[in-house]
């Protein structure tokens, strides 16, 4: 369970459902110390309201997720007629564990472009040499390491930019606690939604971002909870990326006129 947008999304018994905050009554603990959440549903007068009730792991995040909630729900204006929230709660569908794809799959990705890429090389080296154009043949050996440089920076930089967007669009702002570390090697953890403990390297000094050095402030992902970060201004995030986005283009460029033009313009010339 976790709130996206303006509804809560709920996976249970193989079902995915979108529940509106407009649907929802209050979301509650359940009974028990076993971290259990219940989503109260609106009902019409003399109805009795319809209740999913997720069993959970850990009661404070739990605790934290109803409380997150209801302060979102939207205020009812008294007098305003009440609609059965059932009605409004859409099923998107089943969620097979078998139709995700295995957790190896981007492995065996990586490893095929690495070694396709890895044959390109080498066979456009081999081409340069046989022909006797030692110029472009120690272009070609040595621009792989611009070209990998930059597009590892590049890369990089994109990643911090996109992990930016999508924190500001459906982040969650939660407390950090310091974990293991000093300093700039500080580890702060949180708990995710699902109740798991997770761990954020932030890289700098916990200062560096307005906490110090038993908490820290950062804002993660619910659908993905490992993607997280420190809450900071923009400007920061501005100089995060601009290193990487500024070195990474040149040695990209470079890489590309050392290596792909040059075959370009052998088998063109």
């Amino acid at each position: 369970m976790w709130l996206e947008g303006r509804a809560v999304r709920l996976t249970q018994d193989g079902l995915q459902r979108r529940i509106p905050l407009t649907a929802i009554e209050e979301v509650r603990l359940g009974a028990g110390p076993d971290g259990s959440v219940e989503v109260v549903l609106t009902a019409s007068p003399g109805a009795s309201p319809t209740v999913y009730r997720l069993e959970g792991g850990a009661r404070r995040a739990a605790d934290q997720f109803a409380r997150t909630v209801n302060e979102a729900l939207p205020r009812r204006a008294p007098g305003t007629p009440v609609r059965d929230g059932e009605q409004l709660v859409e099923v998107l569908g089943s969620a097979s564990p078998a139709a995700k794809p295995p957790a190896h799959a981007g492995r065996w990705r990586s490893r095929l472009a690495i070694a396709v890429s890895a044959l390109l090389y080498l066979a456009g080296l081999a081409v340069f040499v046989a022909v006797g154009d030692i110029g472009r043949a120690m272009l070609w050996g040595i621009g792989v390491l611009p070209l990998g440089s930059g597009g590892f920076l590049l890369s990089l930089g994109m990643t911090w930019w996109y992990d930016w967007i999508v924190l500001n669009r459906r982040g969650v702002s939660v407390m950090a606690r310091h974990a293991r570390g000093f300093e700039s090697r500080s580890h702060f953890a949180y708990v995710d939604p699902q109740g798991v403990e997770r761990e954020i390297f932030p890289g700098l000094p916990s200062r560096h971002y307005g906490g110090d050095y038993t908490r820290l402030a950062i804002v993660f992902d619910p659908l993905r909870p490992t993607r997280a970060a420190p809450v900071a201004p923009g400007r920061h995030f501005a100089a995060q990326i601009s290193g990487p986005l500024a070195i990474g283009f040149p040695l990209l460029f470079l890489g590309l006129f050392m290596g792909p033009y040059q075959m370009v313009d052998f088998l063109l010339g």
